[in-house]
C-alpha cells in the first residue's frame, strides 16, 4: 500500500457492447519504467492491470501524476485497453492530477488514439465568465410553423394525444393509481384478466417442467455456469485466444530438427558435439563411423587390425631382411605410432628376430608416451619379458591400461646390460637405403616418427620430456600397440 502522503485518484470505467452486454478483458495503466518519490524514499514502478468485472466495470486507485516529490515530475500513464471482441484495442496516455480525486475514464479517453499524440488531462471547471451584452427584445416569429398573432395549438400540433381519446376505442389506454391499465380498457372489452396459464386456472404455481425448462440444480449439473469456468486466461490472454509457438517459448516446426521422420536441413551447420552413428551405412549418402571409413579405405591393404593390432609404426612386411637393430645401453629410443581412432591400449609390441636370452639388466623397460612427451604407460622390466628366441612377437603388457584418444604416440624402448650391444635382443627395423635413411622425414616442427632422447646412461623411462628436444634417429625400429 502506498503511503498516505502520496495523493491518489479513483479511476472508474464501464464497457458495454452495442446491445448492452458487459464486455470482458482488462485495462493496463503503465507509468514510466521506474519512478522515484523523494519525500517517502520510495521507488515505484510496474503496470497496474484492472480486470473488467461481470458488469464490464473497473474501479482502481492510482497515484496522482503531478504530486510533489515525483522524479520525473509531471509524468503520464500509458493506457492499453485489451477488450475481447472489439476488433482493435486502443493505447493512449493520460494524466491524473491530484486536484481531481475521482474521474471516469470515458471523460478523458481520446476519441481516436491512432491520431496525433496527445495526453488527456482532466481538470476542475474554470470560473464563470462575465455575462455578455443583452440582445434586443423581439416578438416570437413563429410557433410550430404558425405565424398568426394569437396562436392556439392542439394536441396534434405537438404530436400529442388528445385527452378525449384516452380510454376510448381507437385511442390510448390509461394507467390507474398503481401504474396498471384498468381491466375495462383491456382487449375485447370484457374487463377480464388472464383466464389460464399453461392450461391451469386458479392460484397457479408453475414449475420448471411446466415450461419445458431445467431446474437450477439440473442446469448446474448439465451446463457450466457463467463465471464458473476454471480457465480465466491463457498465457495472460483472454477472449478468443490463439497461441503461437513464440507465446509458448517454443520453436516453430519449420525451424526445429525433428527426432523422427524425414526432413530437409538446408545450409551449413556447426555442431558443438560431432554427430555419431551406431551402425554401418545402408547407402553411400549416410553418415558413417571413422572406424568404418578406415576399414573401407584400407580394403585390399593390410592394416594393424588385420593382424590384431590397434596401431603400428609401419607394415612389418616392409622391414629389413638383413639389418636388425641392437640398442645402445642407456638410450631411450622413440618409435612413432599413429592411432586413427580412440582406443584402450593395454600392450606395446616388438618383434625380435633373435636373442641369446641373457645379458638384459633389470633397468630395461618399454613404455608409451603422448605426442606432448607425457608418459602414460610403462611395462615391467624387460629381463623378465623378452626371452631367448629365433623370431618372436613379444606382447609387453603395460602396468596400467591407457584410454587413448586418436593421435600420434611414441612407443619407448630402453635397453641396459648387453656387452657388447650385439649380445642383446635384435629388434626388427624398416628397410633403409644408405647411411642416412629418410624414415623421419617431416615438415618443420611436425611429429618425429623415429627418434631418441638426447640424454644417455638412463636406467628408467622419464615421466615426461620436451618433444622439441628429441633427436631424429636413422634406425626405424618397428613397434605396435594392442
Amino acid at each position: 500500500m502506498l503511503p498516505e502522503s502520496i495523493p491518489t485518484v479513483r479511476l472508474t470505467a464501464h464497457y458495454l457492447s452495442l446491445d448492452g452486454r458487459p464486455l470482458s478483458g482488462s485495462v493496463e495503466f503503465k507509468p514510466p519504467a521506474l519512478l522515484t518519490h523523494a519525500e517517502t524514499d520510495l521507488f515505484v514502478g510496474g503496470p497496474t492491470v484492472a480486470t473488467l468485472d461481470s458488469e464490464g466495470r473497473i474501479d482502481v486507485i492510482l497515484p496522482a501524476t503531478d504530486a510533489e516529490g515525483w522524479n520525473p515530475f509531471g509524468w503520464t500513464y500509458a493506457v492499453t485497453e485489451r477488450i475481447a471482441g472489439v476488433g482493435r484495442n486502443r493505447s493512449y496516455r493520460i494524466a491524473l492530477p491530484a486536484a481531481v480525486t475521482e474521474m471516469d475514464l470515458a471523460d478523458i479517453a481520446p476519441a481516436d488514439p491512432a491520431g496525433a499524440q496527445y495526453v488527456s488531462v482532466p481538470g476542475p471547471a474554470g470560473p464563470q465568465g462575465a455575462p455578455g451584452p443583452q440582445g434586443p427584445a423581439g416578438p416570437v416569429r413563429s410557433v410550430n410553423g404558425r405565424t398568426e398573432t394569437d396562436i392556439i395549438l392542439a394536441a396534434a400540433d405537438v404530436g400529442a394525444v388528445a385527452t378525449s381519446a384516452v380510454g376510448r376505442a381507437g385511442g390510448i389506454a390509461q394507467l390507474d393509481a398503481v401504474g396498471k391499465v384498468p381491466l375495462a380498457q383491456l382487449p375485447n372489452g370484457t374487463g377480464q384478466g388472464v383466464t389460464s396459464v399453461n392450461g391451469k386456472t386458479g392460484a397457479i404455481t408453475l414449475a420448471a417442467a411446466d415450461l419445458g425448462a431445467l431446474t437450477p440444480a439440473t442446469a448446474d449439473a448439465r451446463y457450466l455456469a457463467i463465471g464458473a469456468a476454471p480457465v480465466t486466461s491463457v498465457n495472460g490472454q483472454t477472449g478468443a485466444v490463439k497461441l503461437t509457438s513464440g507465446d509458448l517459448g517454443a520453436v516453430s516446426a519449420d525451424q526445429a530438427v525433428l527426432l523422427t521422420g524425414a526432413q530437409t536441413v538446408d545450409g551449413a551447420k556447426t555442431f558443438s558435439t560431432v554427430p555419431t552413428v551406431s551402425a554401418d551405412p545402408a547407402n553411400a549418402n549416410q553418415l558413417v563411423r571413422r572406424s568404418y571409413v578406415d576399414t573401407v579405405a584400407a580394403s585390399g591393404t593390410w592394416t594393424p587390425a588385420s593382424v590384431g593390432f590397434k596401431a603400428w609404426a609401419f607394415d612389418p612386411a616392409a622391414s629389413s631382411v638383413t639389418s636388425p637393430q641392437y640398442c645402445i645401453n642407456g638410450t631411450v629410443y622413440l618409435i612413432g605410432v599413429p592411432l586413427t581412432s580412440a582406443a584402450t591400449i593395454t600392450n606395446v609390441v616388438f618383434y625380435v628376430p633373435g636373442f641369446a636370452g641373457s645379458g638384459l639388466a633389470a633397468t630395461s623397460y618399454a613404455g608409451l608416451y603422448t605426442s606432448a612427451g607425457t608418459r602414460v604407460g610403462v611395462t615391467g622390466t624387460l629381463d623378465k619379458l623378452i626371452t631367448k628366441t629365433e623370431g618372436t612377437t613379444f606382447v609387453l603388457k603395460l602396468t596400467t591400461a591407457y584410454a587413448a584418444a586418436a593421435g600420434n604416440y611414441w612407443v619407448a624402448l630402453l635397453v641396459n646390460g648387453p656387452d657388447p650391444k650385439t649380445n642383446g635382443p635384435a629388434f626388427m627395423v624398416g628397410a633403409s637405403v644408405g647411411n642416412n635413411p629418410g624414415g623421419s622425414a617431416r615438415m618443420p616442427g611436425a611429429f618425429v616418427r623415429h627418434a631418441r632422447l638426447a640424454a644417455t646412461g638412463l636406467t628408467s623411462l622419464p615421466t615426461s620430456f620436451t618433444p622439441s628436444t628429441v633427436v631424429a634417429d636413422a634406425n626405424a625400429i618397428w613397434a605396435a600397440v594392442s
